[in-house]
């Protein structure tokens, strides 16, 4: 097989290389690997734009310059207080308790009966008076017995000493007090209230002392409340009020602190700790990881779609290669924009254009769509009203950047690029101008993003310009306008085949009409079928006169050269068009063309000569073949056809275009029929479409023209007797006509104009196959 550029090939090791190889050559490991890097180059230019600016401050500092939120943040610490305050503020809820009252006076009796029990025991000891005074054993005995109520030494004493009147009265005056008190609300932790309530009832008749050291303890060891606090009741009440207090938030753009105003204080270094703005604090983790979490999203829809949609770009390395470079450019361009504060400067239109005059419209789009996600949120990250600025960057590269892939989708002429680059400016402007008449109350503000929209988009067309050229120099890409460039007369390897070999050069042209034609019809690529059709035989130039269309006014070299050599000339042919199309720098598909436009055909006129010069010896058929495969491509199939077609009706004389018709769809037929279609992506209704195109063409060839009479002895002395022949022919078959319908003398008869015997082929005979009809009169186009 003809050997084709490393990009194309299979780049599969031999059996013997080992799996590690075999997984470094293998196409898919090479995708990967672009889209791999490609994507993490996308999120590093994402995390840096994304990444704050960090600050040292430390409470009570004066800031020298003015920091805002680079995202929505709550002040925490004032939140807090406001909470606990609402909380604290929010009153008990209290419930009544049943049997309060009753447990009360029974403990009340209880006490009584101890008291009563103590004051015997003084009675019992002997000196008992009012004023005697008691032991240390006597005084642990009364305690002992007095257990109910916590009293000191001296309060026993005066229970003691106290008068049996004094103490009767005291307890009569008591009792209903407590009775009458807890019948109301004694609410908890205000026991105190009523115990000073209680104690100005009784004390009306009390004796002080007695009130003092008695009944105050008495009371503070029975008197318990009957409206306790309901603790579930009171927990959601202070829950509720928590949750009332809306948090304080810094929205994103706002101050957090303001250049020479104050000091700076705890709430607002909480705020500048949570957003990571403090260069001695830690990282806001959170903030890269729903960054790296929505780009690779992103990026991973990208890699999807091209596969889904743009097969031929995702299995092509160097185009797929080309999809990533410029995502990674426009990213590159708009963290140059932010740094500089123009974030509308941002050639945000540059995948839109680029793909579209390099690979198409659909990556366009798809590319288009995924770096308009990703750069507004880039651009307007940390920055203030981020909302409005990423609508706006969001809308006018979406309808803007669809507008150009329209203006420019198959456009072939560089300066149309201007042009369309100029529509999407005036877009650009009037989308952002409108934008901001509906949401911005400041008329100036939205005009100057306007302008800044309408420079960038300016400089988008601008980097499109400059760098489609280096593109398709550099990856070597078919382009349509490198296409137009490549058929141009006056490209180098169209000259020497004009100067050098001028047979070649007519027959490569008259190819790239039915070619163009042909693609045309179908909707396959007519430029790549032109400028394939002006190049597949540039190989011809090495040995040119061993091709009968350059054999002009000299002999047939292969009437003395043996058939093996001849055919391996001829065979060469391809292989020397590659090494010629490598050596300029032709794209892949027109050396993919060259080396398939004859895929493994026979040179049968110099394989059958060698088997009649053989005398029954064996003769290798491989000698005599193209080392080709069939065509993979739908130009490359058309190219073949023509190629076969334009030499084949060369055997044919004033056909009709029915003749030529048939004629043409034997030829394809032939071609099927041999497997040389097998690869070619072409249906039957196509072929019909070829086989019609080209019979429009080729008729246009052998329409009759009227022979004018010229003047025989100024004629060369080569065509002089052509002529004279001619002429004889011509008088003779006059006479003839005479004979039989009468003619004036004076009206001259026009002839069809014919070409000199010498120079007519023969017609084959019936069963001679169409794929050899050109084979017996042109040696050129053996195998063709």
């Amino acid at each position: 097989m003809h050997e084709l550029p490393p990009s194309k090939l299979d780049n599969k090791p031999n059996k013997t290389a080992d799996g590690w190889w075999r997984f470094i050559y293998a196409k898919s490991f090479h995708q990967g690997l672009i889209i791999g890097i490609g994507s993490l180059l996308c999120l590093l230019i994402f995390l840096v734009t994304v990444t704050p600016k960090r600050y040292n401050l430390s409470v009570g500092m004066v800031p020298n310059q003015t920091i805002a939120a680079n995202k929505d943040v709550v002040d925490e610490v004032t939140t807090l207080r406001n909470r606990e305050q609402a909380a604290n503020a929010v009153t008990p809820i209290y419930h009544f308790q049943e049997g309060v009252a009753d447990k009360v006076m029974l403990n009340l009796d209880s006490v009584y009966a101890q008291m009563l029990a103590v004051r015997q025991f003084a009675q019992s000891l002997p000196d008992y008076g009012p004023n005697r005074v008691y032991t240390e054993e006597e005084f642990q005995a009364a305690h002992n017995i007095l257990n109910l109520v916590p009293m000191k030494d001296f309060q026993i004493a005066t229970l003691m000493n106290t008068p049996e009147d004094q103490f009767d009265e005291m307890y009569a005056s008591l009792n209903p007090a407590i009775r009458n008190t807890m019948q109301g609300n004694v609410t908890q932790s205000q026991e105190s209230i009523t115990i000073t309530s209680i104690m100005q009832i009784v004390g009306f008749k009390t004796n002080v002392n007695l009130l003092q050291n008695v009944v105050l303890p008495l009371l503070r060891a029975i008197i318990q409340p009957n409206m306790v606090v309901d603790e579930d009741a009171t927990e959601a009440a202070r829950q509720a009020a928590w949750e009332a207090v809306e948090p304080v938030v810094y929205q994103q753009g706002q101050n957090i602190v303001v250049a020479g105003e104050g000091r700076v204080r705890e709430n607002q270094i909480e705020m500048l700790n949570s957003l990571g703005l403090l260069s001695n604090t830690t990282i806001d983790y959170t903030m890269y990881i729903g960054a790296v979490l929505i780009v690779s999203f992103i990026l991973l829809l990208l890699a999807v779609f091209l596969s889904v949609f743009c097969k031929s770009v995702f299995q092509d390395i160097k185009r797929l290669l080309i999809v990533y470079i410029t995502a990674v450019l426009t990213l590159l361009l708009s963290l140059v924009a932010k740094s500089i504060d123009a974030i509308y400067l941002a050639s945000l239109l540059l995948p839109f254009m680029l793909l579209t005059v390099t690979l198409g419209a659909v990556p366009a789009l798809i590319l288009g769509t995924a770096t308009t996600l990703i750069a507004p949120l880039m651009l307007t990250s940390g920055m203030g009203a981020a909302s409005p600025d990423m609508v706006n960057l969001f809308v006018m590269t979406i309808f803007a950047g669809t507008l150009t892939t329209i203006l420019l989708h198959k456009r072939y002429q560089r300066s149309y690029i201007l042009f369309a680059g100029g529509i999407a400016s005036v877009f650009s402007f009037l989308i952002v101008l409108a934008i901001g008449m509906m949401t911005s109350v400041s008329m100036g503000a939205t005009v100057n993003k306007a302008l800044f929209a309408l420079a960038g988009t300016a400089i988008s067309s601008l980097l499109c310009l400059s760098l489609q050229p280096a593109a398709e120099s550099l990856f070597n890409l078919p382009t349509p306008m490198r296409l137009l460039d490549l058929t141009n007369p006056n490209h180098p390897l169209m000259r020497r085949l004009l100067m050098e070999a001028p047979g070649t050069y007519h027959h490569s042209i008259i190819i790239a009409n039915l070619a163009e034609t042909a693609a045309e019809a179908i909707g396959a690529n007519p430029l790549l079928a032109r400028a394939g059709a002006y190049f597949h035989d540039i190989g011809k130039l090495r040995r040119p006169l061993y091709f009968k269309e350059n054999q002009i006014g000299s002999g047939n070299v292969h009437d003395t050269t043996s058939p093996q050599v001849s055919a391996a000339i001829i065979v060469s042919h391809v292989r020397e068009g590659i090494a010629l199309a490598k050596q300029h720098r032709l794209p892949y598909e027109i050396q993919q063309i060259i080396a398939e436009h004859h895929g493994g055909a026979l040179v049968s006129f110099f394989y059958h000569k060698a088997l009649q010069e053989a005398d029954g010896k064996p003769v290798d058929e491989a000698d005599y073949r193209y080392p080709g495969v069939p065509p993979q491509t739908a130009e490359g199939a058309l190219i073949m056809l023509c190629d076969t077609i334009e030499a084949a009706v060369r055997t044919l004389t004033n056909p009709t275009p029915d003749e030529i018709v048939a004629f043409i769809e034997e030829l394809i037929q032939k071609k099927v029929q041999s497997g040389m279609m097998v690869n070619a992506p072409l249906t039957l209704r196509q072929l019909t479409q070829v086989r019609d195109s080209c019979a429009s063409v080729i008729y246009g060839v052998f329409h009759e023209r009227i022979e004018y009479p010229k003047e025989i002895d100024k004629l060369p002395p080569g065509e002089r007797l052509m002529a004279h022949l001619q002429q004889l022919r011509t008088t003779t078959k006059n006479k003839a006509i005479k004979a039989t319908v009468p003619l004036p003398t004076d009206t001259p008869i026009p002839q069809l104009a014919s070409k000199p015997e010498a120079d007519t082929p023969a017609q084959p005979p019936a069963d001679t196959p169409a794929e050899n009809i050109k084979t017996t009169t042109t040696l050129d186009k053996e195998g063709e």
